[in-house]
């Protein structure tokens, strides 16, 4: 048995030079093209499989579950930084199911969160209305004050939220430390007992800072909960689970995090791409304007029983995760027991990578010219969802909030078209002036900061606009 192909790795660093650190799916892309649908690194001694192909993906992520649902050991991201509370980072076992279903539990509990989506989308467009030129800050607030409300049933403040600045910067940090391999600490676990003060231990004092916020994040809102005693939707769901162990508590305040962490960025992130596409490709826009007006008749905002009715505008959003998956390569997975594929030895503890951005542009399940934003090639023959092939992640770790997440995305995405053009921002002499974009590289990867013209697409869209203060 040989091992699945790669680069010549050299001694002692292995690939350690072959990983790129910049615009990666590029460079995973060469080597889908030199080496196969299945890929091996080897960076200081850790095994690094790379799936290239849906075929592949299927095979191991799905009906080879059992094996491939694990998750590489972090020391930086768990021990130093504190992640340990984040179910979507924990080994796969007991602990791990605990947490999933709770976060079950609380998907499933009911239309309230329906509601709650409406409302926020509505003042989102009221925040966009007010000042435009802000809107990456409104969809933060926007975002950050859904999943404040369906975690711990707090309201947060309408302006500069410390809960959401908190939640921001502790996610930023985690994915920027997730990478494998990124600190020597991961590679050499006994560098954790290394004292702050020692030469070339610079990597020891900056957890130490971020582990506050990462700590705060999980901790502060769950105690100001149980200091007012409150009923909120989720603690009260998930205390609903009749849970009597000890670690209970533990549990429902790790759930309520993670919904927290992961809910913020991806969700998002994803707006932000929706909104660049809307730019630079203004005939999607049109179109799904005109879709929206044939049903909504320019006189309301929309539903969530008005999305049958809105195929385009429900595949404008599908296009917006299909067209730069915000994590490239998803979560990494790791194997519980060593196992052989098409005739290559994949090692027990070998961190495996569904290379979702690759899958995303197959031209046999998502048409040709990938790099185009075009929501009409999911009503060709043949076509795939991209919620079904990597942009929720893979088999037993796909992520557990997609259902909310895809109902955000829609009812934002149709509400923005409903009342306002989005076109390009404008120089001095009133000049068009495209986004000159790029995806930010790394384990995340939304679009770079960019400016762009929001307006009220008529007289009637902002008197719909004004009026929607109304909760539903």
């Amino acid at each position: 048995l040989r091992l699945p192909p790669g680069p010549p790795p050299k001694p002692i660093i292995g690939n350690a030079l072959d990983m790129p650190k910049y615009i990666e799916w590029e460079t995973y892309e060469k080597y889908t093209k030199q080496y196969g649908e299945i890929l091996y690194l080897n960076v200081f001694g850790i095994h690094m499989i790379f799936l290239n192909s849906r075929r592949m993906v299927y095979e191991l992520f799905e009906r080879r579950s059992s094996i491939y649902s694990d998750r590489p050991t972090s020391i930086m991201v768990g021990d130093l930084m504190g992640f340990g509370w984040a179910m979507s980072l924990q080994r796969y076992g007991e602990w791990w199911r605990r947490h999933r279903r709770a976060m079950h539990n609380k998907f499933h509990s009911g239309c309230g969160i329906l509601i709650l989506l409406i409302n926020k989308s509505r003042d989102l467009l009221r925040r966009l209305h007010k000042t435009p030129e802000e809107f990456m800050k409104h969809i933060r607030h926007t975002v950050g004050a859904i999943i404040m409300e369906i975690a711990y049933g707090i309201t947060v403040k309408p302006e500069d939220d410390p809960y959401i600045h908190t939640a921001e910067v502790a996610v930023k940090v985690g994915v920027e430390a997730a990478v494998p391999g990124r600190f020597m600490v991961d590679i050499i676990p006994l560098l954790k007992y290394i004292p702050e003060w020692f030469p070339g231990a610079s990597f020891r004092k900056q957890p130490r800072i971020w582990r506050k916020y990462i700590l705060d994040m999980a901790d502060v809102p769950f105690q100001k909960v149980q200091e007012e005693m409150a009923s909120t939707h989720h603690l009260e769901s998930l205390a609903a689970n009749k849970d009597a162990s000890a670690d209970a508590e533990e549990v429902i305040k790790n759930t309520a995090a993670v919904i927290f962490a992961a809910g913020t960025d991806t969700t998002v992130d994803t707006l932000k791409t929706f909104l660049l596409a809307m730019v630079l490709f203004p005939e999607v826009q049109k179109k799904a304007q005109e879709e929206l007006d044939s049903v909504l008749g320019g006189v309301r905002l929309p539903e969530f029983e008005d999305m049958k009715a809105l195929p385009y505008t429900e595949a404008v959003y599908k296009e917006a995760m299909r067209w730069h998956p915000l994590l490239p390569l998803g979560l990494a997975h790791a194997t519980s027991q060593n196992d052989v594929v098409d005739g290559y030895f994949i090692p027990k503890g070998a961190i495996v990578f569904g290379n979702s951005w690759m899958l995303l542009r197959e031209e046999a399940d998502f048409g040709a010219n990938p790099d185009s934003f075009d929501p009409a090639r999911f009503f060709e023959k043949g076509r795939r969802d991209p919620r079904q092939t990597g942009a929720f992640g893979y088999g037993r770790r796909i992520c557990p909030g997609r259902y909310m997440a895809e109902n955000s995305l829609f009812i934002a995405v149709a509400s923005i078209l409903q009342v306002f053009n989005i076109s390009p921002a404008k120089d001095s002499l009133g000049n068009d002036v495209l986004p000159d974009y790029e995806w930010i590289s790394g384990y995340l990867s939304p679009p770079a900061d960019y400016e762009c013209t929001i307006k009220p697409r008529s007289k009637a869209a902002e008197e719909l606009i004004l009026s929607s203060h109304t909760e539903v």
